[in-house]
């Protein structure tokens, strides 16, 4: 079987059992035998639970990245910063998957300084996307009131945080729908959409 498609299983496997039981939950033999490999097959990919965990959170990231390419680059700015924000939603199962395996990572964040440095690059990094499409909304006069974009990227990224943690903790509580008039109503304010 070539490496890439055992690679591919094992990272299959992590995010599922990630998604079902948390990051504390995860182990290397569990992953194995989940995956139907050696324990040595999956310590070659990560040796440590830190580097499995890693190794899901960065690979939730390249698929939310893929989809967030794929997307429409067409209408105003807002619409497509909108459809952008939702792929980081877990408004389906894919994504509540996706999802589910941020929150672990971000959870284990909090007291581990090598993942904490991983979600400040990312955090950061969105901050930066979503700035520089308020920047461009202001650019080609499609916002819809005054505000300064730097503020109101971290406005967003905060949200969209909020908005995950609330979806995927509570289920009885806010709908996707909800999350989504949330993200309506947050830039509807700012850009049109």
């Amino acid at each position: 079987m070539p490496a890439s498609s055992v690679r591919d299983r094992i990272l299959d496997t992590l995010l599922r059992l990630a998604a079902e039981r948390g990051a504390e939950g995860v182990t290397v033999r569990e992953v194995a035998s989940a995956a139907a490999v050696s324990i040595g097959t999956v310590q070659y990919y990560c040796h440590s639970k830190e580097q499995m965990l890693t190794m899901a959170f960065d690979e939730v990231n390249r698929r939310i990245a893929a989809r967030v390419d794929a997307i429409e680059y067409d209408g105003p700015v807002g619409a497509v910063l909108r459809r952008a924000l939702l792929e980081f939603l877990p408004i389906d199962d894919v994504r509540r998957r996706e999802a589910a395996v941020y929150l672990a990572f971000s959870t284990r964040a909090v007291v581990e300084p090598t993942l904490a440095a991983i979600r400040h690059d990312l955090i950061t990094e969105q901050h930066r996307l979503c700035a520089d499409a308020f920047r461009l909304a202001q650019q080609r006069g499609q916002n819809v009131t005054v505000f300064d974009a730097d503020q109101a990227a971290w406005t967003t990224v905060a949200l969209i945080d909020g908005l995950l943690l609330n979806l995927l903790s509570d289920p009885r509580g806010l709908s996707a729908a909800g999350a989504i008039e949330a993200v309506d109503r947050h830039l509807g304010a700012l850009t049109q959409i």
